[in-house]
């Protein structure tokens, strides 16, 4: 068996699997290797596409010269067969393994939403529904795992991978192990600092299923909070902390008693005292009068539940006005005048959420109603997607990676789609109802409809203002954003540009009236015309005014040279 490259360099290498057939004859698959997927110990990962079907699987891929010691061809071979005899949708699918004279190649069921731990990341710490329905998947792959004997020992968010259906999908099984009778022990230190089990560390007396049970409470911990909970910046710290079983809930999330209740119960040194799987699906954790969700939309991802999503799982009895949204973000020390569900989220990896409609000008400078609109609230999923954003008049857009442009109308009947096209890249236009459009368009418009659930929420309830005319509908709309290390600007095609900094902080320029608006960390503005602002006393505005023209000639010449020091 072989591999080649392709001859074209910017083509993705092809594979080749070759089959001999009972008579003799050899059978050839090819298969091409796209983009990179991670990599764990000697092993990376890549997606790979049948070039005959045309399916797509993850391959894991390993060096033959890491398999050099008979124990790590053992180790490799234990793996295969314990996740080749495995069949649960809980657990990632295995395809079928091939070698050449380099590699061998593991075929595995491909999910396209990454990890948990990706999600983590931009999300920081969930909802306690969202850990219930995520809870319940693992707890569903355990029960099969441990009826066929096989202990994980590997169970971190890394290893939990979110098919495009959002379903959890247990993986990696390069740890694992298959108990050969009832009662038997295994004496392997092996795991992942934060999530081993204290019986594992110490070795003696030998491990089992409880190990997983362990590592379970550790997840649950991680999703509520945010960090594990023996997290150190040692590893020999971290260790102690496990022996030791020394860890606390923090005071400053706010967490359920019956959630605290089981990871409590969950996390004990002693492991015949650990719950079972049985008795943790039977915990109140998971009866508390709500449904719970088989599976969770794909805007989760990036941001919360909307309240008009959590509502539908409420206890009927319960009035909507009781609900009580877990936040997303740890609460400010006390004293702290925001609120953090405003907070513009410092971190590369984390939606971008803010809600500025309190700020925003309601008249122009002569007094007369203004009729101007911005950018309300937006949602920074660049990392995979786009920018979703909910316009001050009601619609919700999307400008997506690829530059391309969706927009819905406030009454969420029709949407216009907007890609550059010509030698001059200006932005065309087609309009379709949403019951009705090309069948190219559903992946972005299921994207859209995810964000507006996210960003309208209760808005249209709540606020009571005035819909934009639908005759006028789409006229309006983010033309470029741009992200810096201290704010983020858009640039509307109503000639406003709207400059929100990190420190809350926010200039807000207008070419119609030729005014520019600045609001200061305690929100209060001030407007000022554009030709002599920057004349001003006001220091704070001056700096960020010049800030903020200098980025926006940038985005108009250079985008990439945008990023300029600047300190507040």
């Amino acid at each position: 068996m072989t591999s080649r490259k392709a001859e074209d360099p910017d083509q993705p290498a092809i594979i080749e699997e070759k089959i001999v057939r009972v008579n003799g004859e050899i059978a050839v698959r090819q298969y091409s290797k796209g983009r990179f997927l991670g990599k764990g110990g000697f092993a990376r990962c890549y997606e790979f596409c049948s070039t005959e079907t045309r399916k797509l699987t993850a391959s894991k891929i390993v060096p033959k010269a890491s398999l050099t010691k008979s124990r790590a061809k053992q180790k490799l071979m234990t793996e295969i067969k314990i996740h080749r005899s495995l069949h649960h949708p809980n657990i990632v699918g295995f395809e079928h393994f091939f070698e050449d004279q380099e590699n061998v190649y593991i075929l595995l069921e491909l999910c396209t939403n990454q990890t948990m731990n990706e999600l983590l990341r931009r999300r920081k710490r969930l909802q306690e529904l969202e850990v219930q329905c995520y809870l319940q998947q693992i707890i569903s792959a355990l029960n099969y795992l441990h009826a066929h004997k096989v202990i994980h020992r590997d169970l971190k968010l890394g290893n939990f991978f979110l098919s495009d259906k959002m379903e959890i999908k247990i993986g990696d099984f390069g740890l694992a192990t298959k108990l050969e009778f009832d009662g038997e022990k295994k004496r392997t230190i092996c795991g992942t600092p934060n999530y081993i089990a204290p019986e594992v560390l110490d070795g003696k007396m030998g491990h089992s299923y409880e190990v997983d049970i362990w590592s379970l409470g550790v997840v649950a911990y991680t999703l509520l909070v945010g960090k594990p909970p023996f997290e150190t910046s040692d590893v020999k710290t971290t260790y102690r902390r496990i022996r030791m079983n020394s860890y606390s809930f923090p005071e400053n999330i706010s967490l359920s008693e019956p959630g605290k209740n089981l990871i409590t119960r969950i996390l004990v040194t002693d492991p015949t005292k650990r719950p079972t799987l049985t008795e943790i699906s039977n915990h109140e954790f998971f009866h508390q009068g709500n449904s719970i969700p088989k599976l969770l939309p794909p805007s989760t991802l990036a941001c919360p539940p909307s309240a008009s999503y959590m509502r539908q799982f409420l206890p009927q009895a319960q009035s909507a006005a009781n609900l009580r949204l877990t936040e997303t973000t740890p609460s400010l020390p006390k004293g702290s005048g925001r609120n953090s569900k405003n907070e513009l989220v410092n971190t590369e990896r984390m939606p971008r959420q803010k809600d500025d409609s309190n700020k925003m000008p309601t008249k122009s400078i002569s007094g007369s109603p203004s009729n101007e609109i911005w950018v309300k609230k937006w949602v920074d999923y660049s990392s995979k997607y786009g920018l979703g954003y909910l316009l001050s008049n009601g619609s919700t857009g999307v400008f997506f990676n690829d530059s391309t442009k969706i927009l819905l109308s406030p009454t969420g009947d029709k949407f216009k789609y907007l890609e550059r096209k010509g030698p001059d890249r200006q932005d065309v236009v087609s309009e379709h109802l949403l019951t009705e459009y090309p069948k190219e368009l559903q992946k972005k418009v299921t994207l859209l409809q995810h964000f507006r659930s996210y960003l309208e929420g209760d808005v249209k309830q709540e606020t009571g203002e005035e819909r934009q005319d639908e005759n006028e509908f789409g006229n309006i709309y983010v033309k470029k954003w741009m992200k810096t290390r201290h704010a983020i600007m858009f640039r509307l095609s109503n000639k406003i540009v709207q400059v929100n900094f990190q420190d809350h902080t926010e200039i807000i320029l207008s070419s119609e009236t030729r005014m520019v608006t600045y609001v200061n960390k305690k929100g209060e503005r001030n407007t000022y015309p554009l030709s002599n602002a920057l004349e001003s006393t006001n220091q704070e505005m001056t700096k960020r005014l010049k800030y903020t023209k200098e980025i926006l000639s940038n985005m108009l010449t250079a985008p990439k040279q945008a990023e300029k020091d600047f300190e507040v």
